[in-house]
């Protein structure tokens, strides 16, 4: 009874919270630790270092190699499309899996081309860590955040399909669900 009271008293319709910390959080946590531990042991720079060495000494650019460069352009643009994307959802966003009683599908800006910008952002971010290191290791590790960001779409999914029923399987129909035009 208190879970059904804590729901009704934050205005949620339909949750996984439970799956989602369980299948997605924890294994998500610690494969994104793990990886970004080896990025920076194995790799010789630190990103957030540059970044802000960078905005100290714009100069100090040509100085970087092409995975530094390549890592750091993929970190920037990715953290560009999860913003976007969390700011187009507005008052839609939740970082658990969850459905409040004023939540909008929304189908509009970035999310006309992608499901889920979110993750896609997020994984082209995370994937630019290791390689601005030249982090073979690392990179490796990232790779596997993919399954698991996957397993958390089917889960979301399965969420938005009780919520919005064939209104979202329409929307599915008409877009990609990782990254445009491909997946």
């Amino acid at each position: 009874m208190p879970k059904r009271e804590s729901h009704r008293r934050l205005k949620i319709v339909r949750s996984a919270i439970r799956e989602d910390v369980l299948y997605f959080a924890l294994p998500a946590l610690l494969v994104f630790t793990a990886g970004l531990v080896v990025s920076f042991i194995v790799g010789p720079g630190s990103l957030l270092g540059t970044l802000l060495e960078l905005t100290n000494q714009p100069g100090k650019l040509y100085s970087l190699s092409w995975q530094n460069i390549l890592g750091l352009g993929l970190f920037v643009v990715g953290l560009t499309i999860a913003v976007i994307a969390v700011v187009t959802l507005r008052g839609s966003y939740h970082s658990t899996l969850v459905i409040r009683e004023d939540h909008r599908l929304v189908t509009h800006g970035i999310y006309r081309y992608t499901r889920h910008p979110v993750y896609l952002g997020v994984l082209i971010a995370i994937i630019g860590i290791p390689i601005y290191n030249s982090s073979l290791y690392g990179l490796v590790i990232m790779i596997i955040l993919i399954p698991i960001i996957i397993n958390r779409i089917r889960m979301e999914e399965r969420l938005l399909i009780e919520e919005y029923g064939d209104a979202y399987r329409e929307y599915q129909e008409t877009t990609s669900k990782l990254v445009p035009f491909v997946y």
